[in-house]
């Protein structure tokens, strides 16, 4: 945040005011989105008369008694007090993404602006300062897959949550472990790679979901050090199986804003240098919903990494919102259809019709097409009919630890 303290001191006196005035508050972060194209594109004086004409807008559209404070070129947090509850923060947020989504003429230009926003009530979720404008940040990631473009902060799955040292720790002493699941050629019923799955069982509270432990990297600066983690781990893995003879892929999931530090992709070849690891055996995947956030950067590092030899892979694919519009801008090799729309399709003629396309699109782009959540033979089989190149999911095998993979005996045919 720019200017920290302040901002945190006029959140501070915000909550003591309303809660004693027995009223709930509503802290918001509102976010650009793609403004880093604007930036490139036009330069920083447009940028910046952006972010001004971001801020006057939301001044017009607030209340009186609302209170803007400005905590990056296009980012702000807005304080909403005397709310009558979820319903009410709900319009006052769909509010603001419409008239922050309105057209924009600045130095001649016509500019589109869209912000995503999250919301963390006070005191439901909260009454620390920090906590609160921590939560709405972290809701303001979740409404970048919202159609609606805002989201409220979700209490995590556990009653209790780990912390930002408790990861820092996994990571450092290895606590993590890597699960692998195989992914099936339906072409030659062989096993033609794995998905690396990060998986981390808390002392305290048990199994973590990734996306929790992920969504925390993120926001705290640990996303570099899980990644290289994930990647070490992962090419180790694929390095010994490849001298055991299976000539054999991994794909790693890899978070956006992995992509976006320094030296990147240096990072990754020189991994695969030092486990001895083809370029082409290495996968990685990315979903639908982070590339949008911004598909500028993006596209830079991929394609980096792509003229190296590195497969790229769309995870989630026909999930997101701009399905169309990036393909034919990404370097892409694969992509990975959902599970929601294979789980219906031996027994829903719309939702097989609908995979056919999405099978006969990746193939007219010359892209591999891998089906996840495959969980029984029919679909299985349904799926090679309509010429999909790979499937992954239960039926063919469920996640299991790396190091139990590589030691024992590998299932390597399925009869279909």
């Amino acid at each position: 945040m720019l200017n920290r303290p302040a901002t945190l001191h006029t959140v501070s006196q915000a909550i003591d005011a309303h809660r004693a005035a027995g009223e709930e508050l509503a802290v918001l972060v509102v976010r650009g989105q793609r403004t880093r194209e604007t930036e490139l594109s036009l330069g920083y004086a447009v940028a910046e008369a952006l972010g001004a004409a971001m801020e006057a807008k939301l001044v017009a559209t607030l209340r009186a008694q609302d209170t803007v404070l400005r905590i990056a070129e296009h980012g702000f947090v807005v304080l909403l007090p005397g709310l009558r509850g979820q319903q009410h923060a709900s319009l006052a947020a769909a509010k603001l993404v419409r008239a922050l989504g309105q057209p924009v003429m600045l130095d001649g230009w016509q500019l589109h602006p869209s912000v995503t926003v999250g919301l963390a009530l006070c005191p439901s979720d909260g009454i620390d300062p920090e906590q609160l404008c921590l939560r709405a940040d972290q809701a303001c990631d979740e409404a970048c897959s919202e159609a609606d473009g805002f989201a409220f902060w979700r209490r995590p799955v556990h009653a209790d949550s780990f912390t930002h040292d408790e990861l820092r720790d996994a990571l450092a002493l290895n606590q993590l472990e890597l699960y692998l699941q195989p992914v099936l050629d339906l072409r030659t019923g062989l096993t033609s790679g794995y998905e690396a799955l990060a998986r981390w069982t808390h002392p305290r509270i048990g199994a973590v979901p990734p996306p929790a432990f992920v969504g925390e990297a993120e926001r705290t600066g640990l996303i570099g050090e899980l990644t290289r983690w994930s990647l070490t781990v992962a090419l180790r893995h694929l390095a010994q199986l490849r001298r055991d003879g299976d000539d054999v892929h991994i794909n790693v999931n890899l978070s956006v804003v992995a992509l976006q530090l320094p030296g990147f992709a240096l990072q990754v070849m020189d991994l695969l240098r030092v486990w001895q690891v083809p370029p082409h055996a290495l996968a990685l995947e990315v979903t639908e919903s982070a590339l949008m956030r911004d598909v500028v950067r993006a596209q830079g590092v991929l394609a980096e990494l792509h003229d190296e030899g590195v497969r790229i892979s769309i995870d989630d694919f026909g999930t997101g919102y701009s399905s169309m519009a990036y393909l034919q801008r990404l370097p892409t090799d694969e992509l990975k259809i959902d599970r929601s729309f294979v789980v219906d399709v031996a027994s829903n003629d719309r939702a097989r019709h609908l995979v056919r396309s999405m099978i006969d699109l990746g193939h007219h782009l010359g892209l591999e097409v891998v089906a996840e959540g495959v969980e029984d033979s029919a679909t299985l089989s349904l799926l090679r009919e309509l010429g999909c190149d790979c499937a992954q999911g239960f039926v063919i095998g469920r996640p299991a630890p790396a190091a139990d993979i590589v030691a024992g005996p590998r299932p390597d045919q399925l009869t279909l």
